[in-house]
């Protein structure tokens, strides 16, 4: 309850203070954002972060495959089905029937 009373007066006080700041001042800061956004040094930035997020997706993929389906992490057995169009990033994954078969899941 605590955090939904501090989101609800944060956004209120975020929306009084935009508010009398106008919209000349809107658009001074997003001048200037748009002057950042330029920059070399933020585009790097950029880059790196989403290089590190999409690491960090693979890498958690991989952890929770792990946890959920031990060695048996992509591959399939013959009386599997493959779904060649689902999955995550467009992979191969086992449908939901494989899931219910799967006998670490129960």
């Amino acid at each position: 309850m605590r955090f939904r009373t501090g989101l609800v007066v944060g956004l209120a006080v975020g929306y009084y203070f935009g508010a009398k700041a106008g919209r000349e001042r809107y658009d001074q800061i997003e001048e200037w954002l748009d002057r950042l956004r330029q920059t070399a040094a933020y585009r790097d930035v950029r880059t790196k972060v989403e290089d590190g997020l999409r690491e960090g997706a693979t890498a958690v993929r991989s952890m929770v495959e792990e946890t959920a389906f031990g060695e048996r992490a992509g591959q399939l057995d013959d009386t599997e089905e493959l779904d060649l169009d689902g999955g995550l990033g467009g992979r191969p994954t086992g449908t939901v029937r494989s899931l219910f078969n799967d006998p670490t899941l129960n």
